[in-house]
């Protein structure tokens, strides 16, 4: 039998997404939370980041077999040098060159069937994330 992945991980990750089956329970009782670095999205993710998020995604399901309401966020560290002096070097805005390049890589991490809840995605260069930090430095 011939395994015709694309074919195969297409149904599967379209059964997953209508039955929003990691999608974080509103109301948990077993709680658990996983979760890995946030990529810089200074180009589209590669190997390094399939090995570190896939080793985040067997443990997620392991936990959830075991019983758990996970919470598997995604996230982006925005916010820094390395997406800027790419879009530097690229001679686009920082700005369009971080939201494409996060477009292009949810998509491609979308490909590999991880078990994020993309509901709970971040952008750290987002005002609806950084009030957040600058509201709690503001506080210390």
């Amino acid at each position: 039998m011939k395994y015709i992945h694309a074919e195969i991980e297409k149904k599967w990750q379209k059964y997953w997404e209508e039955k929003e089956l990691f999608k974080t329970n509103s109301n948990p009782r077993n709680k658990y939370y996983t979760l890995e670095m946030f990529a810089y999205p200074s180009g589209d993710i590669h190997m390094g980041h399939c090995k570190n998020y896939v080793i985040g995604d067997v443990h997620a399901r392991y936990k959830i077999r075991q019983g758990y309401d996970v919470l598997h966020p995604f996230g982006w560290d925005a916010f820094g040098l390395p997406a800027e002096n790419q879009a530097i070097r690229a001679s686009v805005h920082p700005e369009k060159w971080t939201m494409e390049n996060i477009r292009v890589s949810d998509k491609s991490l979308k490909l590999l069937g991880i078990s994020y809840d993309w509901d709970r995605e971040i952008v750290s260069c987002m005002p609806d994330y950084y009030k957040w930090t600058q509201w709690m430095f503001l506080l210390l």
